[in-house]
């Protein structure tokens, strides 16, 4: 059966990613809640990535401090599996973000 890569699917990792940041000391409970269906400030896991991509936040710095880019949301959406629910512009602003941390 052929794996699934909607906005569903989408959520469960993020609630994956969410989880594992926790356990590194970095509780994202804002974000939790766009992405968290049933949750009063829910707005689904492709408008919530898309939030994080137009902000500086305070996760992103975390992880950086942390050597741990690769679970963030950034890297999240550039892997291939997420093409079809991010535009090309989506995927920009997280690559060139990705690419300033590393300088």
């Amino acid at each position: 059966m052929a794996q699934v890569y909607n906005e569903a699917a989408l959520e469960r990792v993020l609630e994956d990613l969410y989880q594992e940041w926790g356990r590194m000391g970095f509780w994202a409970k804002r974000l939790h809640q766009k992405f968290t269906p049933g949750r009063k400030r829910y707005i689904g896991g492709i408008a919530s990535v898309r939030s994080v991509l137009m902000s500086r936040t305070d996760g992103f710095a975390f992880l950086k401090e942390h050597n741990s880019l690769r679970i963030s949301v950034e890297s999240l959406i550039l892997e291939p599996r997420w093409k079809e629910l991010f535009c090309d512009n989506d995927r920009e602003l997280a690559q060139n973000r990705l690419d300033r941390a590393r300088e």
